[in-house]
């Protein structure tokens, strides 16, 4: 049970991460809404969750497709919710682009990981 534990808390800490950003305007450094770099911050946040899921996943024991497909989807569905969020924060609007990059870098940290755990299994490596 302690091992299941310590896996996800890497993703509740990310969600939280997530949320506080949210809940800001955030620095003119960061880029205005619609720019490139506004993109690669999104991506790059949901590359993240993506990446704690997968291995939360992988810790916990989730294999079957049916399981995997619900990890991804609930972070797909948290990446909306995020997005519907901004509608009540001063200067921040929703935007379906964000919300496509943030999909984007969650498929793709999970797609990595699951490609990475896989080679270091098929290999007898150990945990990672």
């Amino acid at each position: 049970m302690k091992q299941s534990a310590d896996a996800w808390w890497p993703v509740g800490a990310w969600v939280i991460v997530i949320l506080a950003l949210t809940g800001f305007q955030l620095p003119s450094l960061v880029g205005a809404s619609g720019s490139q770099l506004d993109k690669l911050v999104h991506f790059g946040m949901y590359f993240g969750l993506g990446w704690t899921l997968a291995r939360a996943g992988r810790i916990s024991g989730i294999r079957t497709a049916l399981a995997v497909t619900g990890l991804i989807a609930a972070g797909i569905a948290f990446a909306g919710l995020d997005e519907l969020l901004q509608r009540w924060v001063p200067r921040r609007v929703p935007d379906m682009n964000d919300w496509l990059a943030d999909v984007a870098g969650l498929v793709t940290a999970y797609t990595l990981y699951a490609a990475r755990w896989r080679r270091r299994w098929q290999s007898g490596a150990g945990r990672a």
